[in-house]
């Protein structure tokens, strides 16, 4: 418990800070906004009157008028900031109350910027006489631009404001198709199982009509093979290594039924035991091809499973030598849907399952499964 409390306060921390970071980036992007506006307004202005000047105004004066005049509509525009900012920042967020609360601090921060710049004049030597017939004026000219401070400042806010909308309804919708796929995959797992145990009940049942002791033999392989089956028949992910016990234990419940009709070899390397690769697919490969080809022949035939690495992929193949193609083995039962349905759910483009004609006779399919999608294979 200490250790989980002490994790959620560290990751409280981490998102203060960057929240806090965000915030000071913001105020650095409008400081910096502010002070490229100030320079600009004071270069114009300075221009324009040197322009109408009646005597020539020469560099170095020019410069001189133009730094006093920067620093001192800067330290008034940053005043006017110190006004505004925290109501934007802390003030209502939302509504009439946001709008009013503005509006007071551009009146609040207008008033400033006038009574700094007057200050400034009068300490150039302006009489306060001449400052009070000025009063309305200098006014206006200073409540206007924090008017349109606030009005940048709220514009980019709502911008903000409706991309990170935007980027939580993407977040949104990528969690959904997530958990929609999610819910897909069980679904289509799912179907798995009834099927299996279906035709594995309805052989045991014929069985027992026309052999008990066999029934008998094949009950029992069968609850061996539930013993390796079902700890894991749930799982969204299995390993080379269990699949290729479950496929002993099927096997030789099939082989009590078929007897001498059915042989049976498995070559995975103990090098790809510990590969992950989606459950039960094999199984499914192997049980097809017992139920469509092998089954069906007076002579039974054989089943070879086997699993290599091709470049970036791992290939998982099931050859047999039974009908191969034609009336039910044509590859489009339940099952084999279930296979292509689950790949394209759960790597789409980049997997394959392909079903190959053998010489002289029989089915080799395949699974083509990206190993950048096997966590285990690194």
């Amino acid at each position: 418990m200490p250790e989980r409390t002490a994790s959620f306060r560290g990751g409280g921390l981490s998102v203060r800070w960057r929240e806090w970071r965000g915030a000071a980036a913001g105020e650095l992007r409008t400081l910096a906004f502010v002070v490229a506006v100030v320079a600009l307004l004071v270069l114009f202005r300075q221009t324009v009157v040197a322009g109408i000047g009646e005597e020539h105004v020469v560099a170095s004066e020019f410069l001189a008028g133009l730094h006093d005049d920067f620093w001192q509509h800067l330290c008034i525009a940053l005043t006017m900031l110190l006004l505004i900012q925290p109501v934007r920042r802390l003030g209502p967020q939302e509504g009439w109350r946001r709008i009013a609360a503005a509006a007071v601090a551009v009146a609040i921060a207008g008033a400033a910027g006038a009574a700094a710049r007057l200050l400034f004049l009068h300490a150039d030597g302006t009489s306060f006489a001449e400052l009070a017939a000025i009063v309305p004026g200098m006014y206006l000219r200073f409540v206007i631009p924090a008017a349109l401070l606030v009005a940048v400042g709220e514009f980019h806010r709502a911008e903000v404001r409706g991309l990170e909308a935007m980027r939580a309804a993407d977040a949104d919708r990528a969690a959904l198709e997530q958990q929609t796929l999610q819910a897909r995959l069980r679904a289509l797992e799912a179907q798995i199982e009834p099927h299996f145990l279906f035709n594995t009940l309805a052989t045991l049942r014929r069985l027992y009509e026309t052999d008990a002791q066999v029934g008998e033999a094949m009950l029992e392989r069968l609850m061996r093979y539930f013993e390796v089956a079902l700890p894991s028949m749930r799982s969204t992910q299995s390993t080379l290594a269990r699949e290729a016990e479950l496929l002993g234990s099927y096997l030789e419940l099939q082989r009590v039924r078929m007897g001498r009709r059915l042989a049976f070899g498995i070559d995975i390397a103990p090098a790809l035991h510990a590969i992950e690769v989606p459950p039960m697919m094999l199984l499914t490969l192997v049980e097809n091809s017992i139920k469509h080809g092998l089954a069906p022949q007076r002579d039974g035939g054989r089943i070879d499973v086997a699993a290599r690495v091709d470049g970036d992929a791992l290939l998982l193949e099931v050859a047999d030598t039974g009908r191969g193609f034609g009336g039910d083995s044509a590859g489009g039962g339940t099952g084999l849907a279930n296979i292509r349905a689950r790949l394209a759910a759960m790597f789409g483009g980049a997997a394959e399952f392909t079903l190959a004609r053998r010489e002289p006779s029989g089915l080799l399919a395949t699974l083509r499964i990206p190993l950048a999608a096997t966590p285990a294979a690194t």
